[in-house]
């Protein structure tokens, strides 16, 4: 494993959008709210939060863009292949949340928190550790 503070890599299922980043990552958490879900196409979105210009990214990205409570929060994948690459949102300009699947080293992703548990799926079983959440309280991800 690449040491975490001096970044890595990532991309998409097909290859058309990939990304490096630099540093450590400011927080990694899960989401288990029902938009999320939906998103993932799973129980839980992996949110990996980086300062926004940590992050570099080559290729076309789509977006997909809502709001929600008065602020506007986009999902970008890639318009090829689908994959969830990336969040930002309005409410904390200075971050872009990567998505845990898509980093080329997953030894890299360790989760520390889940939020919006009491959306999740009743048979998950999170890990020991693991810091859960019925919502998401402020300072979570940013």
């Amino acid at each position: 494993m690449a040491d975490a503070n001096s970044g890595g890599t990532g991309g998409c299922l097909c290859g058309a959008v990939r990304y490096r980043y630099q540093g450590a990552p400011a927080s990694i958490g899960l989401c288990q709210c029902r938009r999320c879900q939906r998103q993932s196409g799973s129980a839980f979105l992996i949110g990996v939060v980086f300062p926004k210009d940590a992050v570099t990214i080559e290729g076309q990205l789509a977006t997909y863009e809502f709001e929600t409570d008065g602020q506007r929060l986009r999902r970008h994948f890639c318009p090829v292949c689908g994959s969830a690459v990336s969040i930002t949102l309005d409410r904390f300009p200075g971050i872009r949340s990567m998505m845990g699947g898509t980093f080329d080293d997953r030894n890299a992703v360790r989760p520390t928190f889940s939020i919006w548990c009491s959306e999740g799926q009743p048979w998950l079983k999170l890990q020991e550790g693991i810091t859960r959440f019925p919502d998401y309280p402020d300072g979570t991800f940013a």
